[in-house]
């Protein structure tokens, strides 16, 4: 069962990248909530006289004009559209804020992944099985009745403690002045703000965490799952080993093309050959140019006969070049004596000839 459905494995870099594309991404709506009403509960505090002021300016004309004597007459759009001129500024100064911080919260904590499927029409949403199964066999609607009840305590908690702070002043404030009691409501709606506000985003917080959780579940992935990935990111085991194969051959083919270019052809005899050459004006110590064992060093030593290159045994040092050179980079220092004496052999030779 491990090997097949059980989820056991971490989700990979591809499978978080997968659940980003998907629109699914942890986040919070308690603490979003929380930010929103702290920032956007400052703000209309720091408004409320621009507001009342603008409302007192607003009565003031409209009883002096005889607006709410007679309705029928009363010019409503008007009224309306100077109450927004009035007070719009501070209402959306109040409100914009809120907003604006919910809004860019959100993206930190999304890591600023917006996308459109988590929108987008899905069948598989329309599912009644699986709702069903989310509803009455997981522990989200137990941890959403949590959050629900936990607020609506908290919010019960908070009003009531501020009530009770000014329960003193509360019966004489029929008696104030408008802009008196305005900013008396302006302390009430603090009172009451300072003691939610920090329960409110310990709240957010947690659930946060919470999804955060849950969403590591939901891409955790099996054995089988992380196999299938590797084999559609990386290919077919046996089509790496072909490409290799292929590779190896082009790079055999290569080198016996150089064999042409070399000076010499240092064989164990049968086993091993490392085809060197070396000119001053390219290099300052020989050059290996092709090397092989067994098969490909018969093709070397072959190549060689064809186009007139020596061939010189000397069984340790085919070895030790085959062992300790590469294809491409000059010869070790330790064997630049016993090369310098095969390629004084070889310069003698073809002086000779």
């Amino acid at each position: 069962m491990s090997e097949t459905g059980e989820k056991t494995e971490q989700a990979t870099e591809r499978q978080i990248q997968k659940f980003r594309e998907d629109g699914k991404v942890a986040s919070s709506k308690e603490l979003l909530a929380a930010i929103s009403l702290g920032v956007g509960g400052f703000a209309l505090y720091s408004n409320l006289p621009l507001i009342g002021a603008g409302l007192i300016r607003i009565a003031r004309d409209s009883f002096a004009r005889g607006v709410f004597r007679d309705f029928v007459r009363a010019d409503m759009t008007t009224l309306a559209h100077r109450t927004l001129e009035a007070v719009g500024p501070g209402v959306f100064g109040a409100l914009a804020p809120g907003v604006l911080a919910s809004v860019g919260v959100g993206l930190v904590i999304t890591g600023f992944n917006i996308s459109t499927e988590a929108i987008s029409p899905d069948p598989a949403r329309m599912d009644p099985f699986a709702a069903a199964k989310s509803m009455f066999f997981s522990w989200s609607p137990w941890v959403n009745l949590a959050k629900a009840l936990t607020i609506a305590v908290l919010l019960t908690w908070a009003v009531y403690s501020a009530l009770r702070a000014h329960a003193g002043s509360l019966p004489v404030t029929g008696s104030w002045a408008v802009g008196a009691q305005a900013r008396f409501l302006g302390i009430l709606a603090q009172s009451v703000l300072t003691r939610a506000l920090p329960t409110a985003l310990a709240v957010g917080a947690a659930d946060l965490a919470w999804q955060r959780y849950q969403m590591s579940e939901q891409m955790m992935m099996s054995r089988q799952d992380v196999r299938q990935e590797h084999r559609e990111s990386e290919g077919d085991p046996q089509v790496r080993a072909r490409r290799r194969q292929l590779a190896k051959q082009a790079a055999a083919m290569r080198q016996l093309v150089d064999v042409r270019r070399a000076d010499v052809v240092v064989t164990n005899p049968t086993h091993y050959a490392v085809a060197l050459r070396y000119r001053k004006t390219e290099n300052a110590s020989p050059v290996v140019v092709a090397r092989g064992v067994d098969h490909l060093a018969l093709k070397i030593r072959t190549e060689a006969g064809r186009n007139d290159v020596p061939v010189i045994e000397n069984r340790s040092l085919a070895r030790s070049l085959y062992a300790k050179s590469k294809v491409g980079g000059p010869i070790p220092s330790q064997f630049f004596g016993p090369v310098a004496q095969i390629l004084a052999l070889v310069y003698r030779r073809r002086h000779k000839k």
